[in-house]
């Protein structure tokens, strides 16, 4: 059975930081990328599947297979890096069933209704809703791009938003 190292929420998934900085903070020897739409893209799983370090599986699930695969015993076996591009999917994937308790930030884009909270971490009012049902759940939810800068945790991050929001 698998053991989850490390939950990260970042619309670019497996990039420069991921694979230099926080591949080397966990022990994981597997990238798991939730995400219904690449799930369904063989052509981009495979940019991704070839993005990683050669040591590094890489699988990509929807969130339905996801769960039905953790279901059934946990992923197989490995360290797991687990991958999302967006808070709405990993809020399905946790309202399904998949049991995380630690969640890390580190890159939503800028666009429209969007609000820089923390370097260029944007939120806005649907991520907002979410990341604070699910902290109010018990969830340890926190914004860190890179291991060597400081992180800030959701509720000032959740502050910040309705501040600049108003």
């Amino acid at each position: 059975m698998a053991e989850i190292q490390l939950v990260r929420v970042d619309f670019r998934l497996i990039h420069g930081q991921v694979i230099t900085k926080w591949l080397r903070q966990t022990s994981a020897n597997r990238i798991v990328i939730i995400n219904d739409v690449l799930a369904a893209d063989d052509f981009m799983k495979n940019i991704y599947v070839m993005a990683a370090p050669p040591s590094i599986a890489v699988d990509v699930f929807s969130v339905d297979t996801a769960i039905d695969l953790w279901n059934k015993d946990q992923m197989g076996s490995g360290n797991l890096f687990v991958l999302f591009k967006d808070i709405e999917t990993v809020y399905r994937s946790i309202q399904k069933g998949l049991p995380i308790k630690d969640i890390q930030i580190g890159g939503l884009g800028a666009g429209p209704g969007r609000v820089a909270v923390f370097g260029p971490i944007t939120l806005n009012e649907e991520d907002s809703v979410m990341l604070k049902e699910l902290d109010e759940e018990g969830c340890n939810i926190y914004l860190h791009q890179v291991p060597d800068e400081p992180k800030m945790e959701i509720k000032k991050a959740l502050e910040k938003f309705q501040s600049i929001k108003k």
